[in-house]
């Protein structure tokens, strides 16, 4: 053999041994990386994960430490593209939905959030970031019955309370207005909205009462007109107030109604 094929032939036994000790390296790399994933210790598990470069499924660990180190800081947003690499990987799905509602209440989009945190039910507080983005959502839209009962719902997630405290006082200040203003129907709807809150409940009960007097007179305008249909109508929509029920059953007879059983 002549010493050039000799060279070639030293030349491949080394890069075979090279290769096989580089794979060796690997290989027990990454099952002490995989050791330290199982640990907890994400962080210095990605680290290590890092170092491996394409080996195996590497990347798919350390995007999925780096996102968990994240996530446990409570950190959701700066988790999320993390969690978005590794979709399919653990529970990579169920924390990259949980992430991106975060970062869809980050973004103000909080009828998308609220459906998010609908979809994974009682995952983590999911459900409590439910009720605040909705809450969100609705006050945004005039919804304050809605936003009211999701923001107490919300307990003392983000500023759900200073929300429910503003709302309230905003809600109650609009129905003193409509009442003073006659418009009982709407400020009873209000008040009867905000429960406990401050004296609501009376001023509700002074709302009802001065709609159904208002429209008491409104049934006996129409009966003095000669409009018994529409006086039988408003009495007995009155049922239990006054003596609205003995006035719709003596005009139900004159108009030949059959009367439905009240009390």
């Amino acid at each position: 053999m002549t010493r050039k094929p000799i060279l070639l032939f030293v030349l491949l036994i080394s890069l075979m041994l090279l290769f096989t000790s580089c794979s060796v390296n690997h290989t027990s790399a990454y099952n002490k990386a995989v050791e330290i994933f199982a640990t907890g210790e994400y962080a210095d598990a990605a680290e290590a994960f890092e170092k491996l470069g394409d080996y195996s499924n590497a990347p798919t660990y350390a995007a999925y430490s780096r996102g968990l180190v994240l996530f446990d800081q409570g950190q959701y947003v700066a988790a999320e593209p993390y969690f978005a690499q590794v979709r399919d990987f653990m529970y990579g799905e169920t924390r990259y939905q949980y992430c991106h509602g975060c970062l869809l209440e980050s973004e103000g989009k909080f009828s998308e959030a609220a459906a998010t945190f609908l979809a994974l039910a009682d995952y983590e507080d999911a459900a409590i970031l439910y009720r605040y983005n909705n809450a969100r959502y609705a006050e945004a839209n005039a919804d304050y019955e809605t936003a009211l009962y999701d923001y107490q719902m919300a307990g003392d997630y983000s500023d759900a309370a200073t929300r429910l405290d503003a709302l309230r006082t905003q809600v109650y200040d609009q129905a003193v207005l409509l009442a003073a203003q006659g418009h009982d129907e709407q400020a009873l709807h209000l008040f009867t909205m905000l429960g406990n809150y401050y004296d609501s409940a009376e001023q509700a009960r002074i709302c009802k009462q001065h709609f159904r007097d208002a429209r008491y007179a409104e049934a006996e305008a129409l009966y003095n007109s000669g409009d018994l249909q529409g006086a039988y109508e408003i009495f007995i929509s009155l049922t239990g107030f006054s003596d609205a029920t003995t006035r719709a059953e003596e005009i139900g007879q004159m108009l030949g109604i059959e009367l439905p059983n009240v009390e």
